[in-house]
């Protein structure tokens, strides 16, 4: 893997970790399951940031393959992460440790950094202008 995928890759690693200890603080001031919310967060993040460097992986991968084969190859990676995906979030709904929501704001983490990054990265370019 290239050195700027992996800078790509910590960057949104270091955003979900931010994002999580908001997240965190929040949900300790404002919900009435904690343990539960907190242990669903972390699974979640863990989740989503497995799955964020599985999609670099295989594009990466992809890259270097013939278009049928590239197209073959992505889409089976693709199902392939939402099934894990899907059994997270029934894992999450069955287990009364583990709150749904909070799987779900963990796994939505990565998005979340991403667009914040954007923002950010968005909103300095508009102040040298």
């Amino acid at each position: 893997m290239n050195s700027t995928l992996e800078k790509q890759i910590r960057d949104v690693n270091k955003g979900v970790v931010i994002i999580d200890l908001i997240a965190a603080i929040l949900i300790i001031f404002l919900s009435n399951s904690i343990k539960e919310m907190l242990t669903g967060l972390l699974f979640g993040s863990l989740i989503a940031v497995l799955n964020f460097r599985l999609l670099a992986i295989s594009l990466q991968k992809s890259v270097t393959y013939a278009p049928t084969k590239a197209q073959i190859y992505s889409t089976s990676r693709y199902i392939i992460r939402m099934f894990i995906m899907a059994v997270v979030l029934y894992v999450s709904a069955v287990s009364p440790h583990i709150s749904i929501i909070g799987t779900t704001i963990g796994l939505l983490s990565t998005k979340f950094s991403i667009l914040g990054k954007r923002a950010v990265i968005d909103k300095l370019k508009r102040k040298e202008a």
